[in-house]
């Protein structure tokens, strides 16, 4: 049995989704010029890149493994399965460069609000059954594919974004959870790079982190 800090990692992948939708439906709508269309493209392929990383993980084998330690929930499951196909057309149609960014701005709406809705729904009915049926064992190998998944030129990109997304209590726990040298990256080069990252998407200052203002 595993406690919710061992979710940390799997939560903070939510809070990063649950934000840069939003963020990016509005930077989309009106890109200052080609240098900021071109960046605020590279930043909705990240994320959507991650967003089908994370759903192929728990289709393949999250879900299979809750199904298999409590058989009770599968129609649960299946139900957070199937949202995953709901919006797989909006992914598809978010990531369509053949369109221009400002005509994709309302696909990004609409995903901002469905993803929120599912990671709801995945939140009361998986992350309890989470907490009941996984091990450390299990943990630890979701920890290393998403790392696969963000591959190593990515990972500071990726730990801004998450960073940028997160509450003080989640990036507080994911923060002390890394090995001393990330942490010292991260004060020193990863989260610095990605404020002036934010800045250029955003047009506003990347919120404050209080653990690194100590």
């Amino acid at each position: 049995m595993i406690t919710p800090e061992h979710l940390t990692g799997f939560l903070m992948m939510h809070a990063g989704f649950r934000a840069e939708f939003g963020r990016l439906a509005e930077a989309c709508a009106n890109p200052r010029d080609d240098a900021h269309e071109e960046l605020l493209e590279e930043q909705l392929a990240l994320v959507l890149d991650m967003l089908h990383a994370h759903h192929s993980h728990e289709d393949a084998h999250l879900w299979p493994t809750l199904t298999g330690r409590a058989p009770e929930a599968a129609d649960a499951l299946a139900e957070l399965e199937s949202e995953h196909a709901v919006l797989d057309p909006l992914v598809a149609a978010a990531s369509d460069r053949g369109v221009p960014l400002a005509g994709r701005a309302p696909t990004l709406r609409r995903l901002h609000e469905l993803v929120n809705e599912h990671l709801d729904h995945e939140e009361r009915t998986a992350v309890p059954l989470m907490l009941r049926h996984l091990t450390l064992d299990d943990v630890e190998a979701d920890k290393r594919r998403a790392m696969d998944d963000f591959g190593r030129r990515r990972v500071p990109l990726v730990f801004g974004w998450l960073a940028s997304s997160a509450d003080a209590g989640l990036l507080a726990r994911s923060y002390a959870d890394l090995p001393v040298v990330a942490r010292l990256l991260f004060r020193l080069f990863w989260w610095p790079a990605y404020r002036r990252r934010f800045s250029r998407l955003y047009g506003a200052a990347a919120p404050v982190i209080a653990i690194l203002e100590s």
